[in-house]
C-alpha cells in the first residue's frame, strides 16, 4: 500500500512539472518596471511665443501721420502686437506701386489719378481709415495770396484767380488739392482750365511767394505758417471751405494685412485710440500738457521745430476714423472727366472691394461711435 502511494505521489509531481512547462509566457508574473520607466515624462516644450506682426508703413514725415506716431508713443500698437517699420518716400505717387508689389503693408491712398489708375489695374489694396479730412474754418491746407497782391487790392475772392498765377504741388491738376479746388471754383464760375497753374513743391512755394514768382499758392502746413511768419502771404480760403469735409488722403492696407483680421483690427484699434486722445488735446480740452505732447510728437516726427508746430493749424480727422467716401468718388469722376484715368474702375470695385472700412466699423462696435458734428 505504501509503495502504491509513493508511486502516485511521484506521478503527481511529474505531472505538475509538465504542466508548469506548458504555461504560456504571457501568463507569467511581470517583472517590476525599471525605475526609469516609472519616471513621469517631461512635458513637451511649449512652442515659442509668436512675435509681433511687422507692418511696413510708408510716409513722408507729414503732420497727418501724427496719429501713428502718437499711438506708438503711448504703446497702443505694441499692446496690439503691431511693430511698425516706417519707410519714407518722396511722394505719395511712389507709394501705391510699392503697396501693389508687396513692398509695403500699408500706405497713404489719396484719391488722385495715381491711386485710381492703380486700382483700375487691379492693385490688391483697400481704403481703410481717414488720414486727413478738412472741415470749414480749420484746414491745414489753404489758398494763400502773396502779400503784395493782397495789399494792392488784386484779391477779393476766387474769381480773381483768373488773373493770378497759382502754385499747386506737382503734378498740378492731377492732385487731390486740385480736385477740392475745382469744387470751390464752380461757385465763381471758373474751372481749373481758366487758371495759370504752376507746379511747385510745397517747400518751394515759400520762396516763390517771397520773390514774386507766383501770386498765390495752395499751401500746406508747416509751409503755410512759415509764409505767414515771414509776412509774404495772407491766408485767403481754407481747403475745408472750398470743399467741406473733404478727405485729402486715407490709409490703405495691402490685401495680406487686410486679410490678417487680428492684426488688421489691432492696427485700427490702436489708431482709433490715438485719434481719441489727439482730437481733445488739439482742441484744448485735455489741458496744456496733452497739447504740448502732441506738439512734441509732431515736431519729432516731421523734424519741424516745436515753436513752429505750435503755431500751425493741426491736422483734423474724422472722429470715427472714417473717410468721406463721397469726396473720394467725386475726385474719381473729376479726374475721369479730365482724361487722367484712361481705364475705368469697375463698379464692383468702386462700390465694394475697394473699401476696407468694415475694419473700422468692427472696432467702432467695440469702442463706441463718436458724434461727427
Amino acid at each position: 500500500m505504501q509503495v502504491v502511494r509513493a508511486r502516485a505521489a511521484r506521478r503527481l509531481v511529474a505531472l505538475l512539472l509538465v504542466l508548469s512547462a506548458l504555461v504560456p509566457a504571457a501568463w507569467s508574473v511581470p517583472e517590476p518596471p525599471a525605475a526609469a520607466a516609472l519616471a513621469v515624462a517631461a512635458p513637451a516644450a511649449a512652442p515659442p511665443a509668436q512675435g509681433p506682426t511687422r507692418v511696413r508703413l510708408s510716409g513722408q514725415r507729414l503732420a497727418v501721420e501724427s496719429l501713428v506716431w502718437l499711438g506708438e508713443e503711448r504703446g497702443y500698437f505694441r499692446q496690439e502686437g503691431i511693430d511698425i517699420e516706417h519707410v519714407t518716400f518722396g511722394s505719395a505717387s511712389e507709394m501705391i506701386p510699392a503697396l501693389a508689389t508687396g513692398q509695403l503693408d500699408a500706405a497713404p491712398m489719396p484719391a488722385n489719378p495715381a491711386m485710381w489708375n492703380a486700382v483700375a489695374r487691379g492693385v490688391n489694396a483697400r481704403v481703410v481709415v481717414d488720414l486727413g479730412t478738412y472741415r470749414p474754418g480749420e484746414s491745414e491746407q489753404a489758398l494763400m495770396v502773396r502779400r503784395a497782391v493782397y495789399d494792392a487790392g488784386r484779391w477779393h475772392g476766387l474769381e480773381d484767380l483768373r488773373s493770378l498765377s497759382l502754385a499747386i504741388t506737382p503734378p498740378g491738376k492731377a492732385t487731390t488739392t486740385a480736385c477740392a479746388l475745382s469744387v470751390g471754383l464752380q461757385q465763381a464760375g471758373l474751372t481749373l482750365d481758366d487758371l495759370n497753374i504752376q507746379p511747385i513743391t510745397f517747400p518751394d512755394m515759400v520762396g516763390a511767394l517771397a520773390n514774386g514768382s507766383v501770386d498765390a499758392a495752395m499751401m500746406v502746413e508747416p509751409f503755410l505758417s512759415r509764409a505767414v511768419q515771414q509776412g509774404t502771404a495772407v491766408r485767403a480760403i481754407g481747403l475745408g471751405d472750398l470743399y467741406p469735409y473733404f478727405t485729402i488722403a486715407t490709409l490703405g492696407f495691402a490685401d495680406p494685412l487686410y486679410s490678417n483680421r487680428p492684426a488688421a483690427r489691432g492696427f485700427v484699434r490702436a489708431y482709433l485710440r490715438a485719434l481719441r486722445d489727439y482730437l481733445p488735446a488739439v482742441a484744448g480740452q485735455s489741458g496744456e500738457a496733452a497739447r504740448a505732447e502732441i506738439v512734441d510728437v509732431i515736431a519729432r516726427g516731421t523734424g519741424i521745430d516745436p515753436a513752429t508746430v505750435a503755431t500751425m493749424t493741426p491736422p483734423y480727422f474724422n472722429p470715427n476714423g472714417l473717410p468721406n467716401r463721397s469726396s473720394m468718388l467725386y475726385c474719381y469722376e473729376f479726374f475721369r472727366g479730365q482724361g487722367l484715368i484712361p481705364q475705368p474702375v469697375p463698379d464692383s470695385v468702386l462700390q465694394g472691394t475697394l473699401w476696407g472700412t468694415d475694419l473700422v466699423e468692427d472696432v467702432l462696435n467695440e469702442l463706441g461711435r463718436l458724434p461727427e458734428s
